[in-house]
């Protein structure tokens, strides 16, 4: 069943059809089947529930991408929640106050976007640095 078609969604459509047709339309869509007792009106929400909320292909092929890399590393995603857009970061070096904010795009410091911290921290600093050691989030073993 394509959930981006909206024609088999739409209220009036799912109305007319019998229980027993909405009722596989629901086992299809939820990939389950439905609880025995579950009434008409409540497929039917369900139904339109779950049109509302489907992913696109993109959103379900970059859900799919982060599923395996968090079963390759469950740490994986420790930092992700650290950094949220709008946030500023500040680090005083050589003197000089940095200051660095946090966009969903990545990081922008004096009008340039940078996607990796640890650019940012080299291009500061003039030598390699691990960026979230550099701007104090992550703590030297």
């Amino acid at each position: 069943m394509d959930l981006n078609n909206k024609e088999p969604y739409m209220p009036e459509n799912l109305k007319k059809l019998p229980l027993s047709e909405l009722r596989q339309m629901w086992a299809e869509a939820w990939n389950l089947q439905p609880p025995p007792r579950i009434g008409r009106s409540m497929l039917e929400k369900s139904l339109i529930f779950k049109r509302q909320n489907a992913l696109t292909r993109e959103q379900e092929a970059r859900l799919g991408l982060l599923i395996k890399q968090y079963k390759r590393n469950p740490k994986y995603f420790d930092d992700s929640g650290l950094l949220k857009p709008g946030t500023r970061l500040i680090r005083n070096w050589q003197g000089l106050r940095h200051s660095v904010l946090v966009k969903s795009d990545g990081f922008e410091y004096q009008e340039r976007i940078y996607t990796s911290l640890s650019q940012l921290a080299n291009d500061i600093t003039g030598s390699r640095w691990n960026g979230h050691l550099f701007f104090g989030l992550r703590k030297t073993s």
